[in-house]
């Protein structure tokens, strides 16, 4: 039996997840066969089962940005900026810069969990849960003070959350619309958000529209 490092492992897993990156963007999911990947990889095409469970696992790790450092990650709301409609904003245009660097994987997840739900349930589970666990701890972090229940905080990520996705991915990119409405309707959000849950800031904070 043949035993390799973990370092090894790293940089085996690395290389695959880039090759499958290239080729899922350029073939699209579908047309890609696991077999093109590997030599892609310069890796044996049975470690796409061993480390990753096969062709969809490889597929939600990509999604995940794992080990393509340079996918942008949309984390939480910046602590280093304590106004929460600014804070807001420079989310949605963080979201804006991830869905542009990874709209073909976008695509492919959307498309690929329309026909598979356990895909669907596995993006959720992987990708968008992670995504609400951080902007609900920066919304708490900022809100607790004023009172607000952890309902209402939960509330609040899963709007913002849905907003970022449907303006930045599904009107900007598959629909097309302008993109000063869609700001329009980012500055709206951001000062309605503000004033529901952060007034005394809202009230010193200078109009973006």
């Amino acid at each position: 039996m043949v035993f390799c490092s973990k370092r090894d492992r790293k940089a085996r897993e690395a290389a695959l997840l880039g090759a499958a990156a290239r080729l899922f963007a350029l073939k699209g999911y579908e047309n890609t066969r696991t077999l093109e990947i590997a030599r892609e990889a310069g890796v044996n095409e049975a470690l796409i089962n061993r480390y990753f469970g096969g062709k969809e696992g490889l597929l939600m790790s990509v999604l995940q940005g794992t080990g393509t450092g340079d996918f942008v990650r949309i984390e939480g709301l910046d602590p280093e900026i304590p106004d929460l409609r600014l804070a807001l904003r420079k989310y949605f245009e963080q979201g804006r810069r991830m869905i542009e660097e990874r709209e073909s994987f976008m695509r492919i997840a959307m498309s690929r969990s329309l026909f598979q739900p356990e895909l669907a349930v596995a993006v959720r589970e992987k990708i968008i849960d992670r995504q609400m666990e951080l902007l609900v701890k920066g919304l708490e972090t900022r809100l607790a003070a004023n009172g607000v229940s952890s309902e209402d905080v939960e509330a609040c990520a899963m709007l913002v959350g849905a907003v970022n996705h449907t303006f930045n991915f599904i009107v900007r990119k598959v629909h097309h619309m302008p993109d000063e409405k869609i700001e329009r309707v980012f500055d709206l959000l951001t000062e309605v958000l503000s004033l529901r849950f952060d007034p005394a800031a809202a009230s010193v904070s200078p109009s973006s529209g």
